[in-house]
């Protein structure tokens, strides 16, 4: 199962249970809240880390068609516990927004 916490002390958290597959639909707008529209040259990438000061990602999965889909392989080998996501945007035009700021990921256990 897939939830992010919206609003609150714990805004943008995920929390996944491990294993699991699940899609996280990226919605992107700009200042005037108006929708941006993402072309096939560019790129969203979300990395989640050990914590934010870890150099290397313990997961990282590319939007395709403004989604990031997990897969059950993609999780089954983490442990179970606190991490930290963010997702990046890098337009055709080189700029780079960080559209999702550092943020808690948190993969569960299940039961079965």
């Amino acid at each position: 199962m897939l939830c992010i916490e919206y609003d609150g002390p714990h805004k943008n958290r995920i929390t996944l249970t491990r294993g699991d597959s699940a899609t996280l639909k990226l919605k992107l707008y700009d200042a005037q809240n108006k929708p941006v529209l993402l072309t096939e040259a560019d790129r969203a990438v979300l990395t989640v880390k050990q914590d934010i000061d870890s150099p290397a990602a313990v997961l990282q999965l590319e939007a395709k068609e403004k989604q990031f889909d997990f897969t059950p392989a993609d999780t089954a080998d983490l442990a179970c516990g606190q991490y930290c996501y963010d997702v990046q945007v890098t337009l055709s035009d080189t700029d780079v927004y960080t559209v999702i700021p550092p943020s808690d990921f948190i993969l569960a256990k299940g039961v079965t």
